[in-house]
């Protein structure tokens, strides 16, 4: 995921910490306001423009005024100026659509850009009379999906059916509607996105997510994850480098976090090491292979971590004596020690 800096004005890549771009110009005013009274003397401008109301920021709004005797002056023209805003029927169903579209996406906490995607989507939508014989929450629900979707923000789709309470035909219908209003909007593949924040939640190392990353990049680039899905393959992937980077957490906490089953973790986890497999521990000194795990199933207690290594062999390589370091990856399954 790439996000700006706004001290340093850099967009920085927080995956690899590559620095995209540095000395980005700062679009922002070029006065500083210490409270709302400087603010409003100082600015020049209005809001921007944006897709997340009605008319798009563009009508004027009335505000209140410190004397008595102009209150009621001034509530009447509020009052007009309402109803001037809303001139159709159409309008007031884009209202209501927008509103709650806002609402929802603040309860999510999702950035500007997915709303101001969600808003276009909602609009076209709209505008195509396609917002008929289905429910608004669910319209709305697929409509911020889609946007994530398409902005790279990692929300599983079974979160959004639980959290919004809809059905599977009733995704699918809302989706059609999406694709048939804007079929050049598709979500960019990025096999990877769910990598950080999985190891957020499981309170594990960058370095651990940064080695997943490889293995499900590697797979993607080879055609080896066709079918799969994105979310079950991440996990399964953290899962198995946080062992061999001594990292352990239990396939429990691992599908406790990312909510989905334990067999299905387990499937996934079995696919990695048939294909990237053997998992191999070997002597950083000599070269020698300590420990090697061909297929899931060939032990009782699965891939063995470096402490556990260490402690069957005595913390020293049995070929040449050399003491066993800290694990460090180095080919897809590989660790040396």
């Amino acid at each position: 995921m790439i996000i700006f800096d706004p001290e340093r004005g850099e967009y920085v890549d927080t995956e690899t910490g590559e620095v995209v771009e540095d000395r980005v110009v700062d679009q922002g005013p070029e006065w500083r306001a210490y409270n709302h009274k400087d603010v409003l003397e100082r600015e020049r401008t209005g809001a921007p423009l944006t897709l997340k109301v009605h008319d798009e920021g563009l009508s004027t709004k009335i505000g209140r005024y410190s004397k008595v005797k102009d209150r009621i002056k001034i509530m009447k023209m509020q009052r007009l100026q309402s109803r001037i805003r809303i001139s159709s029927n159409r309008e007031k169903k884009l209202v209501t659509y927008l509103s709650k579209l806002n609402k929802e996406a603040s309860k999510l906490n999702l950035p500007n850009h997915v709303k101001e995607t969600a808003a276009f989507i909602l609009r076209k939508i709209i505008e195509n009379r396609l917002e008929r014989r289905i429910t608004p929450n669910a319209l709305i629900a697929v409509v911020l999906y889609h946007s994530c979707e398409v902005n790279n923000v990692p929300i599983s789709l079974k979160e959004f059916k639980a959290k919004f309470g809809i059905s599977t035909s009733e995704f699918w219908d809302a989706t059609r509607r999406i694709k048939t209003v804007i079929p050049e909007l598709r979500p960019t593949v990025i096999p990877t996105k769910y990598i950080p924040k999985i190891v957020e939640k499981l309170n594990l190392p960058p370095i651990v997510g940064t080695k997943a990353a490889e293995i499900i990049d590697y797979m993607y680039k080879n055609g080896l994850i066709s079918g799969k899905n994105y979310l079950s393959l991440s996990a399964a992937a953290i899962y198995i480098v946080a062992i061999l980077l001594d990292n352990r957490k239990s396939q429990r906490e691992v599908a406790k976090a990312v909510n989905i089953v334990e067999a299905t973790l387990r499937h996934r986890y079995k696919e990695i090491v048939d294909i990237l497999g053997p998992v191999r521990y070997i002597c950083k000194k000599c070269g020698h292979e300590i420990y090697r795990f061909e297929e899931v199933g060939q032990d009782y207690y699965g891939v063995r971590s470096p402490s556990e290594i260490k402690s069957i062999f005595g913390r020293k390589c049995p070929r040449c004596g050399h003491e066993l370091g800290e694990p460090t990856m180095t080919g897809k399954l590989e660790v040396i020690l």
